[in-house]
């Protein structure tokens, strides 16, 4: 089924919901009453809105593009869509994927100028999180999983996650979903950054000051914000640079010769630090994993400042794909 073929039906529409009844649940239709179709209970219950969840809507029409909502033990909404919206979500994403590429090394310029502004200000904080991201394929964090998990992000490292020695950079923290990273790199230009950091006020690495000399953390609306007006591309975001980076790396083992999906996605997921599944699934343009099992594709590599080589083949690829 295609996504045209859906309905646009958020939950602050009326809904159907649920109440406990002994070890299962009783379905409840718009005006809270019983809900008697069987089938609609079926296709309700086919759902498999977790037990545990409260505050639980469905969408009384099959064919909408949101069909659960509910939230978790922590309070956090969490939402059920269609297949075919998934589907076509996913797509659009990998749909601007060379354009974002492309837009890379004038991302990059803005970079440059950013962060030759004075240690402090908004926009060099907004530079240097960007470059994290770029060189490290660091996610967001937030302040919520900070808290409650423990887990950590580029916006909510601490001075204890990082060690800089010269031009080397260690980092280590613990991401989402469990992940243990250590992660070792050289990049003078980089080092240089955090370090000057590091030297600001404020419990998060990646801070600005401002006119009262109080200090600021990012927000990951604002460096999407920042990312999208960069780059030149609405919708650009961190995201946007997970997936290009997972990518360019199982890219790099489609060109080594015939690959399999897993060592695509092992590939990705090593410099994602997620699990190859997650990888595979969201980070890896679908044009590259139907290499599997493929010689190394035919492409003519991109050439242009401001892209690594592995970007400049990739790009070439999608460009030509």
């Amino acid at each position: 089924m295609s996504a045209e073929a859906l309905v646009y039906y958020p939950d602050t529409l009326p809904g159907y919901g649920r109440r406990r009844c002994g070890r299962g649940f009783t379905y409840l239709d718009l005006d809270g009453a019983t809900l008697r179709d069987a089938t609609t209970r079926a296709q309700l219950k086919s759902l498999a809105v977790p037990p545990a969840y409260t505050d639980v809507w469905y969408c009384p029409d099959p064919l909408g593009h949101l069909l659960a909502t509910g939230r978790d033990a922590k309070g956090r909404k969490q939402y059920i869509y269609h297949p075919s919206w998934t589907e076509a979500q996913a797509e659009a994403k990998f749909d601007g994927l060379a354009d974002f590429g492309a837009c890379l090394p004038r991302l990059r310029r803005r970079l440059q100028r950013d962060l030759a502004a004075e240690t402090g200000t908004r926009d060099y904080a907004l530079a240097a999180a960007v470059t994290l991201i770029d060189r490290t394929a660091i996610r967001l964090g937030s302040p919520q999983y900070a808290e409650e998990n423990g887990s950590y992000g580029a916006l909510t490292l601490r001075e204890k996650h990082i060690d800089i020695a010269g031009s080397e950079i260690e980092l280590r923290y613990d991401a989402k979903g469990g992940q243990k990273v250590q992660q070792t790199m050289k990049d003078a230009k980089l080092a240089g950054i955090l370090d000057d950091l590091t030297d600001l006020p404020g419990r998060t690495v990646l801070t600005w000051v401002d006119s009262a000399g109080a200090p600021q953390t990012l927000t990951s609306g604002a460096l999407n914000t920042y990312i999208a007006e960069a780059a030149g591309i609405d919708g650009a975001t961190a995201k946007s640079f997970r997936t290009w980076i997972g990518s360019c790396a199982a890219f790099e083992v489609a060109c080594a010769g015939p690959a399999t999906i897993t060592q695509m996605a092992t590939a990705a997921a090593d410099v994602l630090h997620n699990t190859p599944t997650i990888a595979r699934n969201s980070y890896i343009h679908p044009a590259i994993i139907d290499l599997a099992g493929q010689p190394a594709p035919d492409f003519t590599p991109v050439t242009t400042d401001g892209l690594r080589v592995t970007e400049q083949r990739l790009l070439g690829f999608l460009q030509d794909w």
